[in-house]
C-alpha cells in the first residue's frame, strides 16, 4: 500500500511538472512569433516608392526596392495570376492569342523569357 502511494505522488509531481514545460513552451512560442519594430520591405505593384533607411541584415524572403519594371501586354490581354519565388516573379497572361507565362527578375528588372500556352491545332 505504501509503494501504491509513493506511485501516486511521484506521478502527481510527473503531471505537474509536465503542465508547467507546456505552459513555459507557449509563452516561449509567443514571444518568438512578436513582430519586430523594424519596418518592413515590400515591393509596391504600381507607383512611386520610398526607400527605407533602414540598412540592418535582410531575410531571405525580403527583397530590396526594385523600382518599375514594364512588361509589354499584346492587344486585349490582361493580367491573371502573378506569384514570386525568391527574386523572380511570374506573370500569367491572358489574351486572344492563348496565355503566357512571364519571368521577371525583381533585381534587375529584366524578363527572364517567357513560356507560351496555346492550344493543340
Amino acid at each position: 500500500m505504501r509503494v501504491i502511494k509513493i506511485l501516486v505522488a511521484f506521478m502527481g509531481v510527473l503531471i505537474v511538472a509536465g503542465v508547467a514545460l507546456v505552459v513555459y513552451g507557449l509563452s516561449r512560442q509567443e514571444d518568438g512569433s512578436v513582430a519586430s519594430n523594424a519596418p518592413k520591405l515590400s515591393a509596391p505593384i504600381a507607383g512611386p516608392f520610398e526607400t527605407p533607411t533602414d540598412t540592418g541584415p535582410r531575410s531571405a524572403t525580403q527583397i530590396a526596392p526594385f523600382g518599375t519594371i514594364n512588361v509589354d501586354l499584346a492587344p486585349g490581354e490582361t493580367l491573371v495570376d502573378f506569384s514570386r519565388q525568391g527574386t523572380e516573379a511570374t506573370l500569367r497572361l491572358e489574351g486572344r492569342q492563348g496565355s503566357r507565362l512571364v519571368i521577371v527578375s525583381l533585381r534587375d528588372g529584366a524578363i527572364l523569357g517567357q513560356i507560351l500556352l496555346v492550344e493543340p491545332q
